[in-house]
């Protein structure tokens, strides 16, 4: 098959990169930048397989040596493998795994895809996810490979013409004397598309019994959580709880509470600084204590390389008295704001180090006598909010909670027009976490600059997709070494180096960087979106995995594939439409060889990675024994585990799928990578969200995330019939007739039935992404009682405390925020008691301090080289 087949008509590639390049357009920019458009991932077209394995096998190299690792310290640092069984109260606790180089392996396979149900669904449907695209690889991809590959391999007659490499294995092997064989992809691109769709529908058919049973379950229709709805645009008229209960007795069951959004601006900056210097406070007893050590007891407390204190001294100083020259000194951090941007509707506020102070020729202040004026007067201050809240003197913003008696009628509730008048009462949320609300959105009048601002963010997503080519221009520099000495000439070393390792570099480095620019952009991406006004985390992750699998699709498929830039991709179909499939089919077969590496070199680099934790291991024995200079912060930092953004972790696979879907016929080979790294991606997944992290999620969208995932696999398909079209209606034979053009036109029918398919299963289920039903049937039933035996399961674990009957749930947390408890370490002299009665008389709301459960300890005779132990709780959460 001629794959070099082009119509006639297409752009000047050359003449549009000087056009939207502009003054940046010079020879040498023009060669950085591709001019022939084609993408950099045409380059590996025809890479043998043992080049490949050669790129692969520093990968697999680092790879194992990370694994390793990682089987050996499991046992030894639990906290970090192994945090869900020491790190959380005991309630929460997993059961340890044994202790063994490998015995982790098995237990983690071994567990259902059923008991990620504890921990939310978003969390059930992801680990199924990786499961069914791995069913389907498996089952597709094997079928696929053993009936073409074969005829892929014995698919050229003429030596001359052969592919050479991998790309044997493909569809680009097919010969002008073969081009009947095609026949066989035709016939297994329906088979392949046939089973995705019933895989689809069968997976939409399943969550919806799933969810809808979980949300209708006796556990969930009891919680809080299900009655409450989050109004938006509230007129003035209705800001009144007398009114609004009147307004809402149309609705069955009425109202049980209201919530409104009072202007918490005052009392969360209080709340912030009461934190801040009660860190400070405890921090300097730290600081006093080395100090008293090592002024009182230079010479007598520990002997000539002893690393125990003498009893009879500790008996001599068991009461020891605050002594004020002992405090240290130190530059107080420098808060600025919160100022208010009034056209924006938005509070700034800064955070400088208080070193800054010397540029202001300020003096040291002391740290205790700071800390205790901070919090005297933050007190003060947040005992006055409290007391307008309870006098009703707060502003009111233009939202307002309303929980609901019955989950029936806030679902009711949910999908009324509340109001005859646009602009009132027009917007609401179902399912509303307490901290999953982003308050700072919250309190922003839905003005037209906040419109603005929320097309703004659009347009910069737009941009940064469609700018993008200018850091992966960059990456194939890399790739192309005599051009990247030429324009940075002091890396001219790098032909000094072994040919075997520059071609190594060359493969490996552009995929490393790829990804690495590509964590940038969803970090990039996760802050822009804060800024389009979502009111809770959920709806955030929802609008972030639409946008976040569009970037990565376009990135990491379309531009690698098709051309350098979207923007010659966008204006040849603008100009041609119908020129896309012969686009593709011209494209698509060169680029199968660097999916192969780049998807192996993901994989490799995920598992290794994720598995030792490499950054957390070094942060431990580095900065986090520098941080950790209280209890308090120590605590935290054991307990507070990581969490998983669903948001932008469901598109990267939904990526991976979309490739192995449109080269499951071009390249059937790509199954062996795909399968490949999905289950080191399982496997890690289901050992990580047991064992590492935290069971909650806030921002759950209880299981929303799944089905959009699902039908961003549909881009795969798209590109897999476009491909097909554009072969079969290129492929010619001996005599030049088109003997493929039946097959292609049955294809476009395929397309548009696709297309119709696509759009009818997402009207037939889309109702239920957001809506419960008021008919049941027994398939409901039988999950409500799985939901119900799992929920008492997971209560019983966590202690889940009933939040139903706590009237200031739905508050601002800086309202429901009480009065701290001092938390300092013991010591066998009594310092630390010494010091909190001080502090107490000098600050009468830190009641109730103690030191249970925390301790500080002296490694050696070196008052610095101290160590802090916790085994409890601070008194705040007991």
């Amino acid at each position: 098959m001629d794959s070099a087949i082009i119509p006639e008509g297409i752009v000047n590639y050359t003449e549009l990169t000087k056009s939207y390049m502009g003054v940046l357009y010079s020879p040498k920019f023009a060669q950085f930048l591709n001019t022939t458009q084609t993408g950099y991932a045409h380059s590996s077209s025809g890479t043998e397989i043992n080049l490949l394995l050669k790129t692969l096998f520093t990968s697999l190299c680092f790879c194992t040596v990370q694994l390793t690792c990682f089987c050996f310290f499991r046992s030894i640092f639990k906290f970090l493998y192994q945090p869900r069984c020491y790190c959380v109260p005991v309630n929460q606790r997993m059961d340890p795994l044994p202790r063994g180089f490998l015995t982790w392996v098995m237990p983690t396979i071994k567990c259902s895809n059923g008991f990620y149900l504890s921990m939310g669904l978003d969390t059930y449907f992801f680990v199924r996810y990786i499961s069914i695209l791995l069913l389907f690889f498996i089952v597709i991809g094997s079928l696929n490979m053993i009936v073409l590959i074969p005829i892929n391999l014995s698919g050229n007659s003429d030596y001359s013409e052969a592919a050479t490499g991998l790309d044997k294995l493909s569809l680009s092997n097919i010969s002008i004397s073969n081009v009947h064989k095609l026949n066989a992809h035709f016939v297994m691109s329906l088979i392949t598309i046939g089973f995705f769709h019933w895989l689809i529908i069968y997976e939409f058919n399943s969550f919806v019994i799933i969810r809808l049973s979980y949300l209708l379950s006796q556990k969930h229709e009891n919680s809080i959580t299900s009655r409450t709805l989050l109004l938006t645009n509230v007129p003035n008229n209705l800001k009144d709880k007398n009114i609004l209960t009147k307004v809402f007795d149309v609705i069955p069951g009425g109202i049980k509470n209201i919530w409104f959004v009072h202007d918490f601006s005052v009392i969360e900056d209080d709340v912030r600084m009461i934190k801040v210097a009660l860190d400070y406070l405890e921090e300097a007893h730290t600081i006093y204590f080395r100090k008293f050590i090592k002024s009182k007891f230079k010479v007598s407390l520990f002997g000539k390389g002893s690393r125990n204190i003498d009893d009879t001294i500790i008996q001599k100083y068991i009461k020891v008295d605050f002594e004020p020259r002992l405090c240290p000194k130190f530059y107080p951090p420098i808060f600025i704001g919160p100022y208010e941007i009034p056209k924006v509707n938005r509070r700034i506020r800064f955070k400088l180090p208080g070193f800054l102070r010397i540029l202001l020729c300020q003096k040291k202040v002391n740290m205790f006598d700071w800390s205790i004026e901070v919090l005297n007067s933050r007190f003060d201050s947040l005992d006055y909010q409290k007391l307008l809240l309870t006098k009703d003197q707060l502003l009111k913003h233009n939202k307002i909670i309303v929980e609901f008696n019955t989950q029936n009628g806030a679902s009711i509730a949910h999908q009324c027009l509340l109001s005859q008048t646009q602009g009132t009462l027009d917007t609401s949320f179902s399912e509303i976490k307490p901290n999953d609300i982003l308050w700072n959105n919250l309190d922003r009048t839905n003005s037209f600059v906040c419109l603005i601002e929320k097309y703004f963010v659009t347009i910069a997503f737009i941009g940064i997709i469609l700018l993008y080519i200018v850091p992966v221009s960059f990456i194939g520099l890399v790739s192309q070494m005599p051009l990247l000495t030429e324009l940075m000439p002091f890396l001219s070393w790098l032909y000094k180096l072994p040919e075997e390792v520059r071609e190594t570099i060359s493969s490996f480095m552009p995929s490393l960087l790829l990804s690495i620019l590509t964590e940038i952009v969803m970090i990039t991406f996760r802050f822009l979106t804060y800024f389009k006004g979502k009111l809770t985390g959920a709806e955030l992750e929802l609008d972030l995995q639409t946008w976040y699998f569009s970037f990565l699709f376009v990135q990491q498929f379309l531009v690698v594939t098709i051309s350098s830039s979207v923007t010659v991709i966008f204006k040849q179909i603008l100009d041609q439409p119908t020129s896309i499939p012969i686009l593709l089919a011209t494209n698509l077969p060169k680029a199968a060889t660097f999916f192969f590496q780049y998807i192996s070199l993901k994989a490799f680099a995920f598992c290794g990675t994720n598995f030792l934790r490499i950054d957390q291991l070094i942060l431990y024995h580095t900065l986090y024994k520098l941080r950790d200079r209280t209890p308090r912060q120590k605590f935290h930092r054991l307990t507070n585990l990581p969490t998983i953004k669903w948001g932008s972790t469901f598109p990267a696979y939904s990526v991976y799928g979309s490739i192995g879907i449109a080269y499951s016929i071009i390249s059937p080979l790509i199954s062996v990578f795909i399968i490949f790294i999905l289950s080191l991606a399982l496997l890690y997944y289901k050992y990580a969200l047991k064992y590492i992290y935290s069971h909650l999620n806030q921002s759950e969208t209880q299981g929303k995330l799944y089905p959009i995932a699902l039908l961003h696999l549909y881009t795969g398909i798209y590109c897999l019939e476009g491909c097909l079209i554009g072969i079969f209606f290129l492929s010619k034979n001996e005599t030049g007739s088109c003997t493929m053009r039946i097959q292609g036109w049955i294809m476009i029918f395929i397309l548009l039935a696709t297309i119709f398919g696509h759009n009818t299963i997402y009207n037939r289920y889309v109702e239920h992404f957001s809506y419960l039903p008021i008919l049941e049937d027994k398939q409901y039933k039988d999950w409500q009682s799985t939901f119900d035996e799992s929920n008492d399961r997971i209560a019983t674990r966590t202690g889940c405390p009933d939040l139903s009957h706590k009237s200031m749930i739905y508050l601002h947390p800086a309202f429901k925020f009480e009065y701290p408890k001092l938390w300092l370490p013991s010591d066998p002299f009594g310092i630390a008691i010494s010091n909190i009665n001080y502090i107490q008389s000098r600050v009468p709301k830190l009641m109730d301090g103690c030191t249970r459960g925390a301790s500080i300890t002296f490694k050696n005779d070196n008052a610095r080289d101290y160590k802090i132990k916790v085994s409890e709780a601070p008194p705040d959460y007991r």
